[in-house]
C-alpha cells in the first residue's frame, strides 16, 4: 500500500470514528455546538460565504478569468455549499455525489484545469473563514466549523479522484477509438485517390479495333512505371491488342530510367503478342534512344500520334488480312 493511501485510509478512518463517537449536543438545535453555528451563521449570511468563495476561486483559475462568466462560478460554487450542508445536516451524500459526477464530466470534457476543480470544492471553506473572520469568532469556534468542512471537503476529493480517473480513461479510450476510425476513413480516401491518380496517369485508351494508346505524361517513377506496365497488358488481353502506340510527348524527362522503363514494357509488350511502337520522339528524347537503342532493338518511332496512328491501322489491317475502308 503506498504512502497516499495508508495516508486516506487514516484519515477517512478519523472521520468515520468521529462520526461514530459521542457527540455534544447544542440544547436548541440536537446538534453540535460548532455544527449550529455554523449552519447559523449560513443561515444568515450564506451570500457573504458564496461572494467570498466565489471572489477567491475567480482570483486564483486563469482558465476562468475573461473567458467564463462570473455568474457560472458561483452556481457551480452554490453547489458546493448546498452538497456540504447536506452532508453535515443530515449525512444526505447523494447531492455530493451528483455533484462530483457533474463536474468531473465537465472536467473530462475540458471545460477546466484539475486545479480549478479543486478550489471549486474547496471555496465553501475559503468563503467561509472569510465571513467567520468578519464575526469575530474565537479560534476554537472557527477551527471547530472549518474541521467540519475539511471532513466533507477530503471525502469530496478522494470520491472525485476515483470517478475523475474512470472518466478520464474512458475518455481517452473513446477518443482513441474516434481518431482511428478518422485515420481509417482518410486512409481509405487517399488510398481511393492514390488509385484514382494511378488510373489517370496511365491511361490506356482503345483508338482503333486492335490498336490501344498508352500516352505517359510528366515522370516515370519505379511504382507508376509498374503499375502502367501492369495496366498495359491487362488491356492488351482484354482488348486482344494487335498494336500498342506509347506516347512519350507529355513526358517532362527522357532520360537512361525513361529509357529504360519503356524499353520494358515494349519487351512485355512482345512476349504477349503485340507489337509496341512510340510515337511523339523528338530532340532529346530521339538521342537518348539513339544512346541506348539496344533496350528495344526494332522498335518502330514516330514523331507524332498522328504517323504512328496511321502506320497502326495499316499494319492491324495487314494482319488480319482486312481491306481499309
Amino acid at each position: 500500500m503506498t504512502r497516499a493511501r495508508r495516508a486516506r485510509t487514516r484519515l477517512l478512518a478519523a472521520v468515520r470514528r468521529r462520526r461514530a463517537g459521542p457527540v455534544r449536543v447544542h440544547p436548541g438545535t440536537g446538534q453540535e455546538p460548532g455544527l449550529a453555528a455554523l449552519l447559523g451563521l449560513l443561515a444568515r449570511r450564506r451570500d457573504d460565504v458564496l461572494a467570498r468563495g466565489t471572489d477567491w476561486v475567480f482570483a486564483l483559475a486563469p482558465d476562468l478569468q475573461g473567458k467564463r462568466p462570473r455568474e457560472e462560478t458561483e452556481n457551480l460554487v452554490d453547489r458546493v455549499i448546498t452538497t456540504n450542508v447536506a452532508v453535515l445536516e443530515s449525512g444526505d451524500r447523494r447531492p455530493l455525489h451528483t455533484f462530483i459526477d457533474y463536474v468531473t464530466s465537465l472536467r473530462a470534457a475540458s471545460e477546466f484545469r484539475v486545479s480549478t476543480l479543486l478550489r471549486g470544492f474547496l471555496s465553501f471553506k475559503r468563503g467561509l473563514a472569510a465571513v467567520i473572520a468578519e464575526e469575530r469568532w474565537t479560534a476554537r469556534e472557527a477551527l471547530g466549523a472549518l474541521g467540519l468542512v475539511d471532513e466533507v471537503y477530503y471525502e469530496a476529493i478522494f470520491e472525485l479522484s476515483d470517478v475523475y480517473g474512470e472518466k478520464l480513461v474512458g475518455s481517452v479510450v473513446a477518443q482513441k477509438r474516434e481518431l482511428e476510425a478518422e485515420l481509417g476513413a482518410k486512409r481509405a480516401e487517399l488510398d481511393a485517390q492514390h488509385a484514382m491518380l494511378r488510373a489517370l496517369s496511365s491511361p490506356i485508351l482503345r483508338v482503333w479495333e486492335g490498336v490501344l494508346l498508352l500516352p505517359l505524361v510528366g515522370e516515370i517513377s519505379p511504382e507508376r512505371a509498374e503499375h502502367a506496365k501492369s495496366v498495359l497488358l491487362h488491356a492488351i488481353g482484354t482488348y486482344q491488342a494487335r498494336v500498342v502506340l506509347i506516347d512519350v510527348t507529355g513526358l517532362s524527362v527522357v532520360d537512361a530510367h525513361a529509357a529504360g522503363v519503356l524499353g520494358a514494357m515494349m519487351r512485355a509488350t512482345g512476349l504477349v503478342g503485340a507489337e509496341g511502337m512510340l510515337v511523339g520522339v523528338r530532340g532529346d528524347a530521339a538521342r537518348t534512344f539513339v544512346e541506348i537503342g539496344e533496350l528495344f532493338p526494332g522498335a518502330r518511332t514516330f514523331a507524332t500520334l498522328g504517323d504512328g496512328l496511321r502506320h497502326a491501322i495499316r499494319r492491324v489491317l495487314h494482319l488480319s488480312k482486312a481491306r481499309p475502308f
